[in-house]
């Protein structure tokens, strides 16, 4: 019988131990989303508008105007103006955004209206935080 070959041995074992690092979805070993995932292959938003009080205003479409960031769906990706992934309470008054729906959803027609927001994306962080009118103290 033939000795087994060092090239062999050490090529099995490479395999295995890249098979080993290959973890379920959400291990450590799983690559963040690319920004296209993030967007659901959409490749243009739904609506834009700028951030006020954690609500959408001067909406690029008038349907949307003040609809809550945090949509039906609950919490949606945010990525910020440097493409890091954020948080909607990273959001601040005045970041002009883009946003994604989740595809077929459909939005309640209430006013504001409501919908299940996808993905929130920073175009332009704002320059300074403007203060919210919760955020201002009577003096």
């Amino acid at each position: 019988m033939p000795a087994p070959r060092p090239a062999a041995a050490l090529l099995g074992a490479a395999l295995l131990a890249a098979l080993a690092a290959c973890g379920p979805a959400g291990s450590p070993a799983t690559p963040v989303p690319s920004a296209s995932e993030h967007l659901g292959g959409q490749p243009t938003p739904d609506v834009t508008g700028v951030v006020v009080g954690g609500a959408l205003t001067q909406a690029s479409d008038p349907s949307y105007e003040g609809m809550a960031l945090v949509g039906t769906a609950g919490e949606p990706s945010v990525l910020a103006a440097d493409g890091a992934q954020a948080t909607v309470a990273d959001l601040h008054d005045g970041d002009a955004v883009e946003v994604w729906l989740v595809p077929d959803s459909g939005c309640a027609e209430s006013f504001p209206v409501q919908c299940a927001v996808l993905t929130v994306r920073v175009t332009e962080a704002a320059a300074t935080p403007v203060p919210t009118a919760a955020a201002t103290t009577a003096g």
